[in-house]
């Protein structure tokens, strides 16, 4: 699924519809994110453990309540420049297994 990131203050923020974190299982109210950052990619998954050595090249998140039936998931510019984005014209490739979220940007299309 392709979709593109909103500015948010002075990172950018992924959005989700409340069905779509149930379906995953998240609950965003009390759902911390483990983000990790791999080749070229981000895997997003629910963090369950305090172990230092999980948190190496990681960072802990939560959602935001965004409007009245989602919420946002807040990127700062470091981690779009780590993906090689420009928000501004670029999409990202969202790809779901199980309960992760992978994002890396999307290549382009062919004209």
């Amino acid at each position: 699924m392709k979709k593109k990131l909103k500015a948010s203050g002075n990172g950018w923020e992924l959005y989700f519809s409340k069905p779509l974190l149930k379906l995953l299982g998240y609950n965003p109210i009390e759902t911390k994110l483990l983000i990790t950052a791999r080749t070229d990619s981000l895997v997003i998954e629910p963090f369950v453990s305090e172990d230092k050595d999980i948190l190496e090249n990681s960072m802990v998140r939560g959602f935001q309540k965004s409007g009245s039936s989602g919420y946002g998931l807040y990127f700062p510019n470091p981690l779009i420049e780590y993906l090689e984005l420009n928000p501004d014209k670029d999409y990202i490739d969202i790809t779901i297994d199980k309960n992760k979220i992978m994002i890396k940007k999307a290549e382009k299309e062919e004209l």
